[in-house]
C-alpha cells in the first residue's frame, strides 16, 4: 500500500511539473521582417499646405444628398424636420450642420 502511495504523489508532481512547463512558456515571437521608411524632416511649407487644406473643409463642403442645416450640436431643426417627416421618420435633427433622420 506504501508503494502506491508514493507512486501516486509521484505521478502527480510530475504531471504538475509539466504542466507548469507547458503553461510557463511564452508565447512565439513574430519576426517578420518589417522594411523600414526613412523619413525626411517636416518642413514649414507642408505645414503650411496642410493648414491650408484643413481650413477649406467647412460646413459649405457637402455631400451629395445631404441637406444641410445651421446647428453643430445635435438640434430640432424646421428645415431637418421638413425634410425627414415626408421620408417617413419620425423626426430631424441636425448635427454637424447637416440634417440627420430618425
Amino acid at each position: 500500500m506504501g508503494i502506491k502511495v508514493i507512486n501516486v504523489i509521484l505521478l502527480i508532481a510530475l504531471s504538475a511539473c509539466l504542466i507548469h512547463a507547458v503553461a510557463g512558456k511564452p508565447n512565439p515571437r513574430d519576426s517578420s521582417v518589417v522594411e523600414e521608411q526613412s523619413l525626411g524632416p517636416i518642413h514649414d511649407e507642408d505645414m503650411d499646405v496642410k493648414s491650408k487644406a484643413e481650413t477649406t473643409t467647412t460646413p459649405e463642403s457637402r455631400i451629395p444628398g445631404r441637406v444641410s442645416c445651421d446647428f453643430e450640436e445635435a438640434n430640432e431643426d424646421a428645415v431637418c424636420q421638413e425634410h425627414c417627416l415626408p421620408k417617413g421618420y419620425t423626426y430631424g435633427i441636425c448635427v454637424s450642420h447637416t440634417c440627420s433622420c430618425i
